[in-house]
């Protein structure tokens, strides 16, 4: 059984994180909840397996989210401090649809880095049903839904 971060991220974001993860090598996600990717470091060193759990609070124009499955995966690389206004130190990392018109990004405390972010085809999404949250010895119930990063045991990871 492996090790992996599953994390909830705005499916209004991701086809503009696939964007800027393909130009750039990375793309950078907000967070406040910095205390669980330093737990997961500390604990499983990094690079770690990142799932990721399309979520519809913003809209999911691209019909990207699928309910009860993580879509996406990707390899996190790091936690990064922002700066004293909340912004990462390289914002061309972060990804476009943070910022639209003239509203400028979401100032947040971190942001995690992410490398090979890939949509999973339908037959290989990860269902939440497989995973089991650190410490827990039964698989996370059908109606979870992550409002932030959890650290999962992974069956097939």
């Amino acid at each position: 059984m492996g090790i992996a971060i599953l994390c909830p991220v705005p499916a209004a974001l991701l086809k503009s994180a696939l964007a800027t993860c393909d130009e750039k090598g990375r793309v950078a996600f907000g967070t406040n909840a910095f205390d669980v990717f330093k737990r997961a470091e500390q604990l499983y060193g990094s690079p770690l397996p990142a799932l990721i759990y399309p979520t519809i609070h913003y809209g999911d124009p691209d019909g990207l989210s699928a309910p009860g499955y993580a879509c996406f995966r990707a390899t996190y690389l790091c936690l990064q401090r922002a700066d004293r206004n909340g912004r990462h130190p390289d914002p061309s990392v972060r990804p476009a649809a943070t910022v639209s018109g003239s509203d400028s990004d979401t100032p947040w405390q971190f942001f995690w880095e992410v490398e090979g972010l890939q949509k999973l085809p339908a037959a290989q999404r990860i269902a939440i049903t497989t995973l089991m949250a650190e410490g827990q010895n039964k698989p996370l119930p059908k109606a979870y839904v992550p409002h932030g990063p959890t650290i999962v045991k992974v069956p097939h990871a």
